[in-house]
């Protein structure tokens, strides 16, 4: 569940590409090879991205298209060094792709990324808050109902709760439970796993 927050200068967008930048980062931010289509549909259900033009912005520096992205996510992804090594990178190309110097944005300061991790029941949905658990449950559960089984490249493993597929020759996130070694994408994955088969963490 993100929330993405595009400040953007008066002026620069018009609708049609306010729609379109908001469509390229919900998909940017929601697509990777190594994760089943069940999954990645869930995730684009629950990520919302909105495209602002505040009435007043005040900074210094030269004149020229600003952005601020600040991004909300439960607090176990904001915590993961990996998250932000992947979505900083991808916001910013997102946006750099609909300028006329693509460059330009790892050149200057001019796209400022924040994010922002909630507390352990600072999300809610379905009417009540939700857990990080709960959450990685409701984005994999159609998956893991789904009965759809992956294959694994040799040296890879499949992440037994949201099917990406993981190295093992880097995997720093495993369980072993009833004789079998699983490894896992992020965290809150190997927790999800291990609640559910009662394995102390």
């Amino acid at each position: 569940m993100m929330t993405i927050e595009l400040f953007v200068t008066a002026g620069v967008l018009d609708a049609e590409r306010k729609h379109l930048l908001a469509e390229r980062i919900l998909h940017t931010l929601t697509t990777e090879d190594g994760a089943p289509d069940a999954v990645l549909d869930k995730a684009r259900e629950l990520t919302h991205v909105l495209v602002r033009e505040p009435d007043v912005w005040a900074t210094g520096g030269p004149a020229a298209p600003r952005y601020l992205v600040r991004l909300t996510v439960p607090g176990s992804w904001s915590n993961n060094p990996h998250f932000a090594g992947h979505v900083v990178p991808a916001i910013t190309e997102a946006i750099a792709a609909t300028e006329p110097d693509p460059e330009r944005l790892t050149r200057e300061p001019h796209c400022v990324v924040q994010i922002v991790g909630l507390r352990e029941h600072g999300l809610a949905t379905l009417g009540r808050s939700l857990t990080s658990t709960e959450i990685t449950k409701l984005m994999t559960d159609d998956y893991r109902k789904s009965g759809e089984i992956r294959e694994a490249p040799e040296g890879f493993a499949i992440d037994p709760v949201c099917g990406m597929t993981v190295e093992l020759a880097t995997a720093s996130l495993t369980l072993t439970h009833e004789g079998v070694h699983y490894a896992f994408c992020a965290p809150v994955c190997r927790k999800l796993f291990a609640e559910e088969h009662a394995i102390p963490a």
